[in-house]
């Protein structure tokens, strides 16, 4: 038995040359892919992902303040 693997692509590139896809569909999606700037996207990710761990210390913080509450005045404060 041997095994065959097809050239390594990206799915840009797999959607591309599928034959099943609208040709106006491929204009649209290479000037999109075009517009694209790696550098940007990174930045972009970046500040998301910062923005996303902020948010969880502000959680973990809320929750943790509640825990103390809970202990000093013997209730549930949510």
């Amino acid at each position: 038995m041997t095994k065959r693997y097809d050239t390594a692509k990206t799915p840009f590139r797999r959607v591309l040359e599928c034959s099943d896809i609208d040709d106006n569909i491929k204009a649209r999606l290479r000037r999109r892919y075009d517009r694209l700037n790696p550098a940007d996207l990174k930045r972009n990710i970046t500040r998301l992902q910062d923005r996303l761990l902020k948010l969880n210390r502000l959680k973990q913080k809320t929750e943790r303040q509640s825990i103390i509450n809970e202990a000093a005045y013997g209730h549930i404060t949510r």
